[in-house]
């Protein structure tokens, strides 16, 4: 006798048959179903449901030599989710073709149209070679696009045409899933900021479910982390500024760079082979100690942290209190001021720094990377003191992972630092537009999910993200002034930082608050390392598409991925942009 599960809305019913047939018995989705968040109930910590992709009927194999059938998975009622990716078992192989979606609406019942997913998401991942490359988790995938509440979901995955590539058009990857991700209720809301809107109920359902309910396989929650074209652009935008871009990459303040890249691979876990101190403020005596709970109406919530949140915050230290929500803006006064009070000035505060990465010096000294990272271990830069004549942003305000609602059990426990940095890469998510701004902390805790899940990446793979009202959010862990070594330009994750720009930017224009947002955070981060946003960089290539291992290769120092890597990301209007976020971050460091 077999037993046979069936999910609904969280009760299994268990159907015991006399025979080995496998039966199913989808039930349907009614709206009367989905109850409503008790008060006081649990944070609804988010899911990832991967489904099997099918041959589609009607796609068999044709004559041609290497065609393969068009792989699927009929519509179908699905536990609710917002986010969908496809994904498949060799990281290595690409996926020459389309991939598509349609969902379905749990707020209106009504099915989307088909989209695009940007099947080119490889070349966002860890350099060749690296630990985080080399994990046998890691998949191949799309990029995930945000579709908002939805119940139903129809995929089709098809491949080149015979004659697109040659006379033998590859074949789809194996192992082809789809991905749905629930990115879980939404994080607390930031100072001033209104909450993200509850899902709607679910709506009565069109279509049968035709798959074997067992092949939704839940992702482990508590396991350690281990579109180009597409979407709509139906989401409410801020309106972009009318003056004209240049959106040149021309550079008139151009500047040789004092270091380069003479270990593309290096990295530097943070809590490896030392015991991690408790205290945040051991690896910066001049950071606030911070209490257990806040204080009554501060950014940070009452209550205590899991030592997962608690690392993930300490790494913030002196800049925000423990478990803080977000690090407050300051003006360029308070910035210089802060950063002086944490070392001494004795820097030289140039762009011809004393340091051996071109970082501005602390208290008189080389500048090499000695610091210890916020779990004991070394290799993490301390934020630089400034000096009289050092260019430095205004720190903007930043929401930290806290904010957004980071489970901070996902991912893998230590940190990840390289030795500083010397160039900022610009990317979309390729996400989509069809958010709002209230619902970007989702937007991210899903593309965190499926960065983790999913694709099987340590972490999310940007340093940061910047919705289309321009906030900026803490991506990667590890600290917003330290050099975090991200997964986000194949090739040159080392001594970079990875900034996304949530939406998709092929044809569709940044608004003007992003696009200021991003350099806003260039300015104070480029500026920690002595950077100018106008100058060049030379970075070392770790092998990729675009320039082979080795390869020195000099950059604009505010780049976008497709400098490094020869791909569409960031897309078109938003790589117009860069030159108007380099003359703006420049500006914002004060430089003539």
């Amino acid at each position: 006798m077999r037993s046979i599960r069936v999910p609904l809305i969280g009760v299994a019913v268990a159907v015991a048959t006399a025979s080995g047939s496998a039966l199913a018995l989808p039930l349907p989705l009614s709206a009367t179903a989905v109850a409503a968040p008790r008060a006081g109930a649990a944070p609804d910590p988010g899911s990832t449901r991967s489904l099997p992709l099918v041959p589609l009927a009607g796609h068999e194999r044709s004559a041609a030599p290497g065609t393969r059938a068009a792989q699927g998975l009929p519509r179908r009622d699905v536990e609710p989710f917002s986010m969908v990716g496809v994904v498949w078992e060799d990281p290595g192989a690409e996926l020459h073709g389309t991939v598509q979606v349609r969902t379905r609406s749990a707020v209106t019942g009504a099915w989307s149209a088909w989209q695009d997913l940007d099947a080119h998401q490889h070349e966002h991942a860890a350099d060749p070679g690296a630990a985080e490359a080399r994990s046998t988790a890691v998949r191949g995938g799309t990029a995930p696009l945000w579709v908002g509440d939805s119940d139903g979901v129809e995929v089709r995955v098809r491949a080149e045409e015979p004659g697109e590539r040659g006379a033998a058009p590859p074949a789809l990857p194996r192992g082809l899933r789809v991905e749905l991700v629930d990115p879980g209720d939404a994080a607390p809301a930031a100072p001033g900021e209104a909450p993200s809107a509850a899902p709607g109920d679910a709506a009565p359902v069109e279509g049968r479910a035709d798959a074997d309910p067992q092949d939704d396989t839940p992702h482990d929650d508590t396991a350690s982390g281990g579109a180009s074209g597409a979407a709509s652009d139906s989401g409410t935008e801020p309106t972009p500024g009318t003056g004209t871009d240049a959106g040149t990459d021309t550079d008139p303040g151009a500047e040789a760079d004092a270091g380069t890249d003479t270990d593309p691979g290096a990295e530097t876990p943070a809590d490896e082979g030392g015991d991690a101190p408790t205290d945040p403020t051991a690896a910066d005596p001049t950071a606030p100690r911070p209490s257990a709970a806040a204080a009554p109406g501060s950014d940070a919530p009452a209550g205590p942290l899991t030592p997962e949140e608690s690392a993930a915050s300490a790494a913030n230290a002196g800049l925000a209190a423990l478990g803080a929500l977000e690090i407050a803006e300051l003006t360029k006064e308070e910035t210089e001021a802060s950063l002086a009070a944490m070392g001494t000035d004795g820097g030289t505060g140039t762009d011809g720094a004393t340091g051996t990465d071109g970082a501005i010096g602390t208290g008189g000294g080389t500048g090499e990377d000695t610091a210890s990272g916020p779990d004991g271990g070394a290799g993490a830069e301390a934020p630089a003191p400034v000096a009289a004549k050092t260019y430095i942003g205004p720190r903007p305000g930043i929401v930290t992972r806290k904010g957004w609602g980071a489970d901070e059990k996902l991912r893998e426990p230590n940190f990840l630092y390289t030795t500083s940095v010397h160039a900022a890469f610009v990317h979309h998510s390729a996400t989509g537009n069809n958010y709002t701004c209230a619902q970007a902390p989702s937007v991210l805790r899903g593309i965190y999910r499926y960065h983790v899940q999913s694709m099987g990446w340590r972490d999310i793979g940007y340093n940061f993200a910047v919705d289309k009202c321009g906030k900026i959010y803490e991506g990667r862990a590890g600290g917003v002034a330290r050099p975090v070594q991200g997964a986000h330009t194949l090739g040159f994750n080392s001594n970079t930082t990875g900034i996304a720009v949530l939406g998709s930017f092929a044809t569709t224009t940044p608004p003007a608050a992003a696009v200021t947002g991003v350099a806003k955070l260039t300015a104070w981060k480029l500026g920690l390392h002595a950077r100018n946003p106008l100058g060049k960089s030379t970075l070392t290539s770790a092998g990729g598409n675009k320039y082979a291992k080795g390869t020195k290769v000099q950059l604009n120092t505010v780049s976008g991925h497709r400098d490094g890597y020869s791909t569409a990301c960031p897309g078109t209007k938003l790589y117009a942009k860069l030159g108007t976020i380099r003359s703006t971050a420049s500006g914002l460091q004060g430089r003539p």
